[in-house]
């Protein structure tokens, strides 16, 4: 009898290991496709610097337009919920958005900031592409001493059904 339950054992035990050790390798082709970031942020860019400069006053635009962007030293997203700043100092707020499903950010700023600027800028996509996503960025300026708030609701616009939320505490020095 043991001499059956033995023989049992390697009979499976071979049954179990043979195809494992003769089936060919599986291999994943690794792709990486190098994507040049200089002239995805030259585009950016210019589109930013012009928005900009049809939406400030004209001695700012010139200044704005001069350096392409709005000059900023700091930056957060969802992962920042509270950051202390200077002064006038310009910070860029950018959150993930995919307006193709309905949902966008509202922001609500308190008084001592000014939204000096907002854009959607979408991720890079073959041409035709449908439902691409991208990233919404405000430039704003600590105007205000003490504690300012930007808070955002992403909503979809003919409902009250909310998705994220997301609030930034900003001490203004």
């Amino acid at each position: 009898m043991d001499r059956i339950v033995t023989f049992l054992l390697l009979l499976v035990s071979a049954l179990l290991l043979v195809p494992g050790c003769i089936a060919e390798e599986q291999v994943i082709p690794e792709t990486t496709e190098v994507v040049p970031e200089a002239l995805v942020a030259s585009d950016a860019t210019e589109e930013v610097a012009s928005e900009v400069a049809d939406e400030v006053p004209a001695e700012e635009a010139e200044e704005i337009a001069g350096d392409e962007l709005p000059v900023y030293n700091v930056t957060a997203d969802v992962n920042i919920t509270e950051l202390v700043v200077p002064m006038n100092e310009v910070i860029m707020i950018s959150l993930a958005e995919n307006p193709t499903t309905g949902y966008t950010w509202n922001i609500t700023l308190s008084e001592g900031l000014a939204l000096l600027k907002d854009v959607y800028v979408q991720d890079e996509a073959e041409e035709g592409m449908v439902g691409v996503g991208g990233v919404h960025e405000w430039f704003i300026e600590a105007v205000e001493a003490g504690e300012q708030t930007f808070y955002g609701i992403e909503q979809q616009a003919q409902s009250e059904e909310t998705g994220s939320e997301y609030t930034l505490k900003l001490i203004v020095e």
